[in-house]
């Protein structure tokens, strides 16, 4: 376990060096930096796997946001009385190398931010951010 953890810290520090390295020398203002983007897969009360994508923009190339996701689901209903999956998702990313950062984070049906868009925020490193959005497989 612990070795997969150092495999992914030491994968994701050199996809941000190489981010750091290709972006440009000005500042930006803008969330411009997708830091990381895994796969969540979603599995519904009534036992449907629908996998999502957990993005999180950053302004610099330095701000390492690898979010850390959990999620809750749990059986709902739409205005027609069918039955749907609400979704809390929680994302987490550390604290800078000194500094906290803030990042936008996305929940998307594809990767880095395609598909649709189910639910957004901003937030802080190290504060958790919570996503809720409603899957129609219920």
């Amino acid at each position: 376990m612990e070795g997969r953890i150092v495999k992914k810290a030491l994968i994701a520090a050199t996809t941000a060096v190489g981010l750091m390295l290709a972006s440009p020398g000005a500042a930006q203002a803008a969330y411009t930096h997708c830091d990381w983007d895994p796969i969540v897969p979603v599995i519904t009360p009534g036992g449907n796997l629908v996998l999502v994508y957990d993005s999180v923009w950053t302004a610099y190339a330095t701000s390492l946001g690898l979010p850390l996701a959990s999620y809750t689901a749990k059986r709902a209903y739409d205005s027609s009385g069918r039955p749907v999956t609400a979704v809390d998702m929680a994302i987490t990313t550390p604290t800078g190398l000194l500094f906290r950062y803030s990042y936008l984070a996305q929940v998307t049906t594809g990767l880095l931010g395609s598909g649709t868009v189910l639910a957004y925020s901003y937030g802080t490193s190290s504060t958790p951010t919570h996503l809720k959005f409603v899957l129609r497989q219920a």
